[in-house]
């Protein structure tokens, strides 16, 4: 990783795709502190169940101190469950729960950012971050309370949450000759997609909202009511249209249209190319556009075929 004597911490995301995997990562680290945000269903083709899932992600604690604390998502049903046969601290945190260790109110979005307040042990403190959805918060209350676990004043910690930006194939918010364009290519699962929805309701819009979604991959013998229940969330969100690519992705349109979405307002395609091609003459200056799909369908490659 390039980490020398001359870094005080390092952030590790452990991924997995099978049982045993943060196991031994947890091991290498040895982390200081540990959080976990939530249990959803990528990779369950190879796990089976979430409760599976949740027993890999917990093997994160394998590595770490008796007594080294665990940061975990109270929203999450799995995990606001989840039973420690040890005294580690837990730190719970929520966006609504106001029994947690850290909690948000008055969450407001203003413009491309959202502002609220983060509840705390000790007080009360004001916040921003400058991009948008739920998820964005959640994941702000986490840093805190890592923050919080390493002794960093909480003014510091909004500070470091404030200069937070997306970056790269994660639901980077950029805007090109007028037009919003949300470009998270870097994985997809239900929850994701549910998430990167809400920012594209939230995106300033005077135009059309655009979905576009590619499959959603290694979700197992279910994955078409997977991607028809995301289709429900596309009717239930801001989009105006919506337009897919991959062999699944039909099932966006599927779910969509149960739900009451303009079926003139659905399109599939076959390649990339047409896809590219299609929105050429649809996108127009106001517009928010969303690519969301997993790595393996490259929406990023129609992103940029469409603002070269």
């Amino acid at each position: 990783f390039g980490l020398d004597s001359s870094y005080e911490a390092a952030v590790i995301e452990m991924g997995m795709s099978h049982q045993g995997e943060i196991s031994r990562m947890s091991m290498s680290c040895q982390p200081d502190v540990a959080a976990i945000t939530n249990i959803g269903i990528s990779h369950i083709e190879n796990l089976g169940t979430q409760e599976n899932i949740l027993k890999a992600k917990l093997e994160i604690l394998d590595g770490a101190a008796y007594d080294a604390p665990l940061i975990l998502c109270r929203d999450d049903k799995l995990l606001a469950g989840v039973q420690l046969h040890s005294d580690r601290k837990v730190y719970y945190y929520s966006v609504s729960k106001k029994d947690c260790d850290v909690y948000a109110s008055g969450v407001k979005t203003v413009d491309n950012s959202i502002t609220f307040t983060i509840n705390y042990e000790g007080g009360k403190i004001a916040a921003q971050i400058n991009c948008l959805g739920e998820h964005n918060v959640k994941n702000a209350l986490a840093a805190f309370c890592v923050g919080l676990a390493l002794d960093i004043p909480p003014e510091d910690i909004v500070k470091g949450i404030a200069q937070f930006k997306p970056e790269g194939l994660r639901q980077n918010v950029t805007v090109i000759d007028g037009v919003t364009y949300i470009v998270d290519c870097y994985n997809a699962a239900p929850d994701s997609m549910k998430a990167s929805l809400s920012v594209l309701s939230q995106a300033q819009a005077e135009g059309k909202r655009i979905c576009v979604l590619g499959d959603m991959l290694e979700l197992g013998k279910n994955s078409k009511t997977y991607h028809r229940n995301v289709g429900e969330y596309v009717a239930a969100s801001k989009a105006d249209l919506l337009y897919c690519f991959g062999e699944d992705s039909k099932c966006y349109i599927e779910g969509a249209e149960k739900k009451g979405f303009a079926k003139e307002n659905c399109r599939h395609f076959e390649s990339r190319d047409d896809l590219a091609a299609a929105l050429k003459e649809v996108v127009a200056k106001g517009d928010a556009v969303l690519f969301k799909g997993s790595r393996g369908m490259k929406l990023e490659e129609v992103f940029n075929a469409l603002t070269k």
